[in-house]
């Protein structure tokens, strides 16, 4: 029987991805240091959580050992004599029901149980948040999503993602405030480990000898990259509804981007006014709940004024055609050096119909227009 289990349900964009990077990179260490990652790997812990969360998209990709990932996980908890901890940030979406039921399972196999959810302030968090909608394949304008968000619907899938207060009211009702942990990410320009050192502390972790270089990053975009990856989602209606094909469209386009200069996403003034009073209110509402807070909370507070950058909504046409052709450009380039070399003399493999000549006419002479 474990001593604690500490499950880290999110938020999504709260540097989750650094965290579990870290922690998997590490986990043979750890374990030796008693923190066991039970499931032998993150795919396994998503797969854990979707059967915890009920995600009938994913579920119905798994197969049956895949399904009994939940159970796998559970028994090693209940083999282990330390602390385990479970990461996994679709955790947050998980009804009142489907939390206590969770936590019924892993209070069986562990004499303590600890939430824990990091978080970050709501004006870096909207234009994360868009982006991974992009990624997944939505075409939708940042203008837009903000709109739905800002209808402050509990419904909305980003609230079920980033309302801690909520999120801890469905995952915490009945655990005692002292084992319900709020991690602070620190604002922009702090030490980049702050976070990681926050979670060491908190998970009585001593990270002396531990390889810190995070292997995985969940890389931004450039806007104009935004504006690309939009327009050839655009072409797959509602591809981010589709957790097969969603997956499909962000293994293919995420690889092959990532190379156009960075620049700041900028919120239109409203959205930034909107987002810095219903930020505060949040933290507000933390300040006087009894879970413990670890970090300064007023760095969930927003910068009260708009920085400088990029309306991703309005990329000039010229940088996204430059995007176009760099990617074009790489995808040939790998698929013309993994061709073997054909005989001089021998015929193509493959001749273009008169269709395909005809739209690629059409490609060159639109950009030929455009430049």
């Amino acid at each position: 029987m474990a001593r604690r289990v500490l499950v880290h349900i999110g938020t999504p964009k709260s540097g989750t991805t650094y965290l579990q990077s870290l922690w998997w990179h590490n986990h043979v260490a750890l374990a030796r240091r008693g923190l066991l990652l039970p499931g032998a790997s993150a795919d396994v812990q998503f797969q854990a959580a979707a059967v915890v969360r009920g995600n009938a998209g994913v579920l119905e990709t798994m197969d049956e050992r895949q399904l009994r990932s939940w159970d796998r996980v559970v028994d090693e908890v209940e083999a282990w004599q330390g602390d385990a901890l479970l990461s996994q940030e679709q955790l947050v979406e998980t009804t009142r029901e489907g939390a206590a039921a969770a936590l019924d399972r892993l209070r069986a196999v562990a004499d303590e149980v600890h939430v824990l959810v990091t978080a970050r302030d709501l004006v870096r968090q909207v234009p994360s948040a868009w982006q991974q909608r992009v990624k997944h394949g939505s075409a939708t304008t940042l203008r837009r999503f903000f709109e739905r968000v800002a209808k402050d619907d509990p419904d909305f899938n980003f609230w079920h993602h980033q309302d801690v207060p909520r999120i801890l009211e469905r995952w915490a009702p009945d655990l005692p405030p002292s084992r319900v942990h709020v991690v602070v990410l620190p604002r922009p320009g702090a030490d980049p480990r702050l976070l990681w050192r926050r979670t060491c502390d908190l998970l009585g972790i001593d990270d002396t000898g531990l390889s810190l270089d995070a292997p995985v990053a969940n890389e931004t975009l450039a806007p104009a990259e935004i504006a690309f990856h939009r327009a050839v989602n655009a072409h797959f209606r509602n591809a981010h509804l589709d957790v097969a094909l969603s997956r499909r469209v962000k293994a293919f386009m995420e690889p092959r981007l990532g190379g156009a200069p960075a620049a700041r996403i900028a919120l239109a003034p409203d959205m930034h006014a909107w987002l810095v009073e219903r930020g505060n209110r949040m933290v507000d509402e933390l300040a006087t709940a009894p879970w413990r807070v670890v970090g300064d909370l007023d760095d969930l507070r927003p910068d009260p004024e708009p920085g400088d950058g990029v309306d991703p909504d309005a990329v000039p046409d010229a940088e996204v055609l430059a995007v176009a052709q760099r990617f074009i450009a790489a995808e040939l380039l790998a698929r013309v050096s993994a061709e073997p070399p054909r005989a001089v003399g021998a015929a193509p493999r493959h001749r273009p119909g008169p269709g395909s000549r005809i739209r690629l006419a059409r490609v060159v002479r639109r950009i030929a227009r455009r430049r």
